[in-house]
């Protein structure tokens, strides 16, 4: 792959021994899935590598270099034994300058996991104090949309951070504490939290956030899209068709009870609410066309038909005319 112009302007070739290169602590690619690393491995064993490393000179120690691009290939003549690497020395940068430089090299590579977005857009934010989404999204090189669903992430409790990461080099199917599991958590808790105060009041963030991911440990879920039901449940709380205090305590089940699923509460206290909260909307949709329709003209047959169909159901539903 081609190199941005800018990086290796001052730059030169070298073969050095990969024992004197150590990682870039600022990588956002931070996990290596292993199945990939093994197909890498054995391109290597049979061409060698093509593109020369990125280094620079490390700082903490002259006589080594740390890693600006090329880990995969690092790690893998590594444990291939590789006496000689070939490499791209370019000079040292500013801590700022290198995490940007890595996120503006690995920000056209193949996909790599959020979190280690999240993790190298923390430090960026710390380093440079920006915290502006569109200034983050035009220094890094990252989509706005993901550098908003990276800080989303970083809002979590620390400890569920930490879940994350130990299992970001797994593969998709194998991890359990997902990225998406907690943008959805992390949604639904906060949609919980305005539309049912007092439930809030009696759970802190932290707690709920824990006890969804459990739900997720636990294999309670169907699948992690189960917690979008506690928005709808959330619109529910607008009807007058259901109890406020019922959805209460069961929001209080949902909390303490890992096998009480986001699917169970909204369909035991809030399915035919939210059904006639829908019921409404689709309603006032229908009276407005149909102002507007006495003002254009005249029915058509069909029209007409309908209509009369829909008094009669009315009529019933309400029981008789008013």
């Amino acid at each position: 792959m081609n190199q941005p112009p800018d990086l290796l302007s001052q730059s030169h070739l070298d073969e050095i021994d990969p024992n004197w290169i150590r990682p870039n602590p600022d990588n956002p690619r931070r996990y290596f899935n292993e199945e990939r690393l093994d197909l890498l491995r054995t391109s290597i064993q049979e061409v060698g590598i093509l593109v020369p490393l990125i280094v620079y000179q490390d700082p903490e120690s002259p006589s080594n270099y740390v890693l600006m691009d090329g880990e995969r290939r690092w790690r893998c003549s590594a444990d291939l034994g590789l006496e000689r690497v070939p490499v791209n020395v370019i000079p040292a940068p500013n801590p700022l300058d290198n995490l940007l430089r890595m996120f503006n090299i690995h920000n056209v590579r193949e996909d790599w996991p959020l979190i280690s977005v999240a993790l190298s857009l923390r430090e960026v934010m710390k380093i440079s104090g920006e915290t502006g989404e569109k200034r983050l999204s035009e220094m890094t090189g990252v989509t706005r949309s993901s550098v908003r669903r990276a800080r989303r992430l970083l809002s979590l409790p620390e400890a569920e951070i930490d879940l994350i990461r130990n299992e970001a080099h797994l593969a998709r199917s194998e991890q359990v504490h997902r990225e998406d599991l907690y943008l959805e958590i992390e949604a639904a808790e906060s949609v919980l939290r305005s539309a049912a105060p007092n439930f809030a009041a009696r759970h802190t963030r932290a707690e709920i956030i824990r006890a969804f991911a459990a739900k997720a440990e636990a294999k309670t879920l169907r699948a992690v899209t189960d917690f979008r039901l506690l928005a709808r449940l959330s619109k529910a709380l607008e009807s007058d068709a259901i109890e406020g205090d019922l959805v209460d305590y069961a929001l209080d089940e949902l909390v303490t009870d890992v096998e009480v699923t986001p699917q169970e509460v909204f369909d035991s206290f809030a399915a035919e609410g939210y059904r006639q909260q829908t019921i409404a909307k689709k309603t006032e949709v229908l009276t407005g066309d149909l102002q507007q329709l006495m003002e254009s003209g005249a029915l058509s047959q069909t029209l007409t038909v309908e209509l009369r169909l829909l008094y009669d159901l009315l009529n019933r539903i309400l029981g008789g005319p008013r």
